[in-house]
């Protein structure tokens, strides 16, 4: 074998190496964007082909912490309000108001009749290309944020995600692979609990092509809607200290001024 027939030899070596390379680069590159596809389009706690760290359990300890805080806040002030309305007659007025408010804020705990929305992930294993790429046996933000904005359409004066109170402020939404309300790490089954006119709400989830028909025609057992006579739902735990908006002190012209 002569020297140059050796180097042609070694040079072919290089390059096959090189290719090889460049797949295994292309491989790695198309991996990472589908796992970036998949932790962005949304899922929940424990579920099979995610892996999670410390940082969801750390938000959750800290969550915990600022609840107990804020409900003892809240007890502060449930006291000093109570000593308002022993005073004078519109001090008892004023009070009242206030707590009416408060209520509608969601800062005070609220029962009555409605409805309960359980929303599960399905058994059934995606199929269809589209159905693996939207990853449709999952439960989703947007699923959530669905039933809790007919729910409001239909009336309902009370809205909680499991056991997180919907109030003005809320967002219900997708951090990496974990569906967060309120800031507060959720994990399947959600149970969506609103107070009502249960038989509007009712009627409303199960409109034909509603927001629940896409659920239902993938997998049923992903939709369950029941009616409940009484429900509890907890106040909203949450800090309701605005940083920027102030209320408005200066005179609003008329329109007849402007």
């Amino acid at each position: 074998m002569s020297v140059f027939s050796t180097g042609m030899t070694h040079r072919s070596f290089h390059w096959q190496i090189s290719a090889l390379c460049f797949v295994l680069g292309l491989l790695l590159a198309a991996a990472s964007q589908t796992t970036s596809q998949i932790s962005r389009s949304g899922s929940a706690p424990n579920r099979a082909g995610f892996a999670y760290g410390s940082s969801v359990q750390v938000a959750a300890r800290k969550a915990m912490e600022y609840e107990a805080e804020i409900k003892k806040k809240n007890e502060y002030i449930a006291e000093l309000e109570s000593k308002v309305s022993k005073g004078t007659s519109a001090a008892s007025m004023l009070n009242e108001e206030l707590q009416k408010l408060r209520f509608f804020a969601g800062v005070t705990d609220a029962v009555g009749p409605g409805v309960q929305v359980t929303l599960m992930d399905s058994r059934k294993a995606p199929v269809a290309p589209i159905d693996q790429f939207q990853q449709k046996n999952l439960i989703h933000d947007v699923d959530i944020a669905n039933v809790v904005n007919e729910l409001k359409a239909a009336g309902a004066e009370a809205i909680a995600v499991n056991g997180q109170r919907v109030v003005a402020t809320t967002a219900v939404r997708c951090v990496g692979p974990v569906v967060h309300v309120n800031g507060v790490p959720a994990a399947p089954p959600y149970v969506v609990t609103a107070i009502g006119d249960m038989h509007t709400l009712y009627n409303a989830l199960n409109m034909q092509n509603g927001v629940l028909d896409e659920l239902r025609r993938y997998d049923p057992a992903m939709v369950k809607i029941e009616k409940k006579p009484k429900l509890v739902l907890a106040a909203f735990a949450g800090s309701t200290q605005p940083r920027w908006a102030r209320p408005r002190t200066d005179a609003v012209p008329r329109k007849d001024e402007e």
